[in-house]
């Protein structure tokens, strides 16, 4: 899910178990994870008509030119592996 708050920043939720979320803020240099309580998140962040895989590749663009934490490494590519397989099953 693709989400941006009131001052504009876009991330990128790698996880949610319903208690929980945790997301990836784009900003300028090394990514990391921030994880919110799941009221927090919905008072502060709103999901966006922005498309996954556009965002998935801006932000794995990032990662390879800036870096990341070993968390938002493994969350972005867990989800640009599960966004593979769905697109491919529809084949």
């Amino acid at each position: 899910m693709v989400v941006i708050n009131n001052c504009r920043t876009t991330a990128i939720v790698i996880r949610n178990d319903g208690a929980k979320v945790t997301l990836v803020p784009m900003k300028s240099g090394k990514l990391s994870a921030k994880t919110l309580s799941f009221s927090e998140f919905r008072a502060q962040w709103t999901e966006t008509g922005y498309s996954l895989a556009q965002a998935l590749t801006t932000f794995l663009a990032h990662v390879m030119k800036w870096g990341a934490s070993l968390e938002v490494a493994r969350g972005l590519e867990k989800l640009a592996a599960r966004d593979r397989f769905v697109v491919a099953s529809l084949f």
